[in-house]
C-alpha cells in the first residue's frame, strides 16, 4: 500500500543579520506531490565575498526540488536510489553553475562588486553566490537526501529514535563550509537512500546550521528535536507544527545570530488528524 507524505518549512533571519542590515540568506522550498514530498534548504554564506549569496541559496533549493521531482522514477529502490541522487548531486552543481554564470549576465558586477571578485574562472565568479544545499525526497517506503556543506539531515522512527542518512563531512571543521562555489563541489556531495517501512521511518527535517550551533547540547540537540517532532505531529498534528515552527526558529536566530531554516517531511498518517 502507497504511503503518503506531506512537509512544511519555516525560517528567521537571524539577529546578526538585521544588525548589519543584511537580507535573509537561507532559502527553503517544499513542494508534495501525489504521495511524494520535498524539501530543500540552502545557507547562503553572507560574508562580504558571498555578496550574493541570497540569490545563490534560491537557485540551490529551486533546482534541486526540480530535479528530485524528475528523478523521481528512479527513486524505486535503495540501491537505484544511492545512484540516482549522486547523479542528481552532479547535475544540481552544473545546473547551479549556469544558472549563477545566466545571473551575472543579466545582472553584471559594479565595480565596488567587481573589485571583490578576483579572477576570471568560475571558482571566483560563482563565490559571490556560495550556499551549502540539502534536499530530501520521501516516496513510498523510500527516503532519499543529498547534501553539500554544514546543516542537518534526519531521519526519525515511529518510536523517536533519530539518525543521520549521510557520512559525516571530513572537511567540515565547525567554522568553515563546503559549498557550491568551491571549485569542485562534486568532490563534497554525500548522499544516502533509507527504506522507510524496512527502518520504521516517519518523519526526516533538514535544518542550516543556524540552527544546530546555538543549542547547548551540541552532540545530542538532533535526536530530542527528532523525537520531540514526531510526539508533536502525533498529539497535536502538522498545522499546529506549522503555526508554531516561526516562533520555534526566533530564538536560535536570536541567540546565536545566524539565519535559521527547518523544513520536514513526514507520514501523512502520522497526523491523527489525516484522513485518507
Amino acid at each position: 500500500m502507497s504511503r503518503r507524505w506531506t512537509a512544511l518549512s519555516g525560517t528567521q533571519i537571524g539577529s546578526v543579520h538585521v544588525r548589519d542590515g543584511l537580507p535573509l540568506q537561507d532559502s527553503h522550498a517544499v513542494r508534495v506531490a501525489g504521495d511524494t514530498a520535498y524539501v530543500a534548504v540552502a545557507d547562503g554564506h553572507g560574508h562580504r565575498l558571498h555578496f550574493r549569496s541570497d540569490v545563490g541559496s534560491a537557485l540551490a533549493v529551486d533546482l534541486s526540488l526540480e530535479l528530485l521531482e524528475a528523478a523521481l522514477p528512479h527513486l524505486t529502490d535503495v540501491a537505484e536510489a544511492q545512484t540516482t541522487l549522486r547523479a542528481v548531486g552532479t547535475d544540481l552543481v552544473a545546473r547551479w553553475t549556469a544558472a549563477v554564470y545566466a545571473h551575472i549576465e543579466q545582472h553584471p558586477f559594479d565595480p565596488e562588486e567587481r573589485a571583490l571578485v578576483s579572477g576570471s574562472d568560475r571558482e571566483h565568479l560563482t563565490r559571490p553566490y556560495g550556499s551549502t544545499v540539502l534536499a530530501m525526497v520521501a516516496t513510498g517506503d523510500l527516503v532519499g537526501v543529498l547534501q553539500i556543506g554544514d546543516g542537518d539531515a534526519i531521519v526519525v522512527t515511529g518510536s523517536g529514535q533519530a539518525l543521520r542518512p549521510v557520512p559525516d563531512d571530513p572537511d567540515l571543521d565547525g567554522t568553515r563550509t563546503t559549498s557550491l562555489c568551491q571549485p569542485d563541489p562534486v568532490a563534497s556531495l554525500r548522499v544516502g537512500a533509507l527504506d522507510a517501512a524496512a527502518d520504521q521511518l516517519v518523519l526526516g527535517y533538514l535544518c542550516t546550521d543556524g540552527f544546530s550551533t546555538s543549542r547547548v547540547d551540541r552532540d545530542g540537540w538532533w535526536q530530542q528535536t527528532g523525537a520531540e517532532l514526531v510526539a508533536f505531529a502525533q498529539e497535536h498534528g502538522f498545522a499546529w507544527i506549522g503555526e508554531r515552527l516561526p516562533g520555534w526558529l526566533e530564538e536560535p536566530a536570536r541567540i546565536g545570530g545566524d539565519d535559521t531554516t527547518l523544513a520536514l517531511l513526514a507520514r501523512a498518517d502520522l497526523d491523527p488528524h489525516h484522513t485518507r
